[in-house]
């Protein structure tokens, strides 16, 4: 199966390019399926909240050496004769932020341990049980089926927002399967998420994607909001569609997308976007444009978040197409203070800089760049020279200061 995004809304998560990702509440799992299996939750319904990313058949411990984080396990527990078996497989499970244990009782396994129910509990790591007469087998079948069943709704809901976003005709055949789960005459915000990551990561990044997800839905549900979101990938961004949110709540969501990538903030491998917030379906392709140009920003300019509403004038200068056009404009204009610079490491160009922060104020500028007024006088004069103007108005300096701004883009 190979699918272009990443599902982040309810309680699954569907990624490929650089990986395939699927998952689903522990809790919604076992109320679908209690019944038809005889499920019982033995102990740790602290950690019914984790979420699954697929569901395995356990046997024989050395398996869990491949799992990397969000596995539930079956087993019939043909090894638990052995001391201390069972607490150690949960004991390793959880280490591993695997999901929970399902334990086949009644052939292999008679009795669960006291300890192993204590430690558990303790833990909040889920164990449940159901009857030898229930087949392994036909639960796994069951579990895998219902997170592909999810996945491919996904799927859709994600095709369809790329659709629009591209451009798509707004027909009511495109929009109708949307109508189920979004309140497309309401509110739409964008957050795009640039990451850089290697091979060596993708276990962080897989692991950092179920845990926000886990962690926005008990957010939404402790706030008691109505706010339907995805997350699909788009471009070169992971697109996070949030509906029908009170803005008040912007940050707060931009705070849990940056704790939960904090192994990739902290190397500054995260950038992120904040779009404006739209109006109805139809306005979404203009916010995944704002988000995408506050990405970009971020990303240009070394920072971990942008937010489109307080870009200022750098609104302008993302929204160009050509980007050699600026550049080259950039070049015209600060190109001879280069020039002169790396010939006589006079330092032209950072006194241009703080002389236009400083509104033209060399006291200003002297006590930004630690140097004395007269020295920065003689460099103004000698700049006004070179560039064959006088600098007085605001209006002399405007267009070194949008210079300075391509700059600082990083083209």
């Amino acid at each position: 199966m190979y699918c272009q995004y990443i599902k982040f809304t309810d309680v699954l998560i569907t990624r490929t390019q650089k990986g395939l990702l699927m998952a689903i509440r522990l809790d919604e799992l076992f109320d679908k399926t209690k019944r038809t299996f005889e499920l019982k939750l033995i102990a740790g319904k602290g950690g019914l909240n984790h979420i699954v990313g697929w569901v395995h058949l356990l046997e024989d411990e050395i398996i869990l050496n491949r799992f990397g984080g969000q596995e539930l396990a079956v087993t019939t527990g043909m090894k638990s004769q052995e001391p201390d078996w069972l607490l150690h497989v949960v004991t390793s499970m959880k280490k591993r932020d695997c999901s929970g244990l399902i334990l086949n009782t009644g052939m292999y396994l008679k009795n669960i341990p006291q300890s192993v129910i204590d430690w558990c509990n303790q833990n909040d790591f889920p164990l449940f049980a159901m009857p030898w007469e229930i087949s392994c087998t036909q639960l796994v079948q069951e579990f895998c089926t219902i997170i592909m069943k999810r996945a491919q709704k996904e799927r859709e809901y994600g095709d369809i927002f790329q659709s629009i976003i591209q451009g798509a005709p707004l027909n009511p055949e495109l929009l109708a399967p949307l109508k189920n789960r979004f309140r497309t005459d309401s509110t739409f915000q964008v957050f795009c998420i640039r990451i850089r990551f290697g091979v060596e990561d993708t276990t962080a990044f897989r692991q950092a994607i179920l845990h926000l997800e886990n962690h926005l839905t008990l957010w939404q549900k402790s706030k008691r909001l109505q706010s339907p979101y995805l997350l699909f990938e788009m471009d070169d961004c992971y697109t996070l569609v949030i509906n029908h949110l009170p803005l008040a709540y912007t940050q707060e969501i931009a705070d849990q997308i940056l704790d939960q990538f904090s192994y990739f903030s902290r190397r500054n491998m995260l950038s992120l976007g904040i779009g404006s917030q739209v109006n109805g379906i139809a306005s979404v392709k203009s916010a995944f444009s704002s988000a995408r140009m506050a990405a970009q920003m971020a990303y240009q300019t070394d920072k971990k978040i942008i937010d489109f509403q307080q870009m200022g004038f750098f609104k302008i200068l993302f929204a160009a197409d050509d980007t050699t056009i600026l550049k080259s404009y950039e070049q015209q204009l600060l190109g001879p203070l280069e020039e002169h610079d790396q010939h006589h490491h006079s330092q032209y160009l950072e006194t241009l800089r703080s002389y236009i922060e400083n509104d033209r104020s060399l006291m200003g500028v002297a006590e930004s760049t630690f140097t004395h007024r007269n020295t920065v006088n003689y460099r103004i004069q000698n700049i006004k020279k070179i560039l064959n103007n006088p600098l007085k108005t605001a209006q002399d300096l405007f267009p070194y200061q949008v210079a300075f701004y391509i700059r600082d883009m990083k083209l």
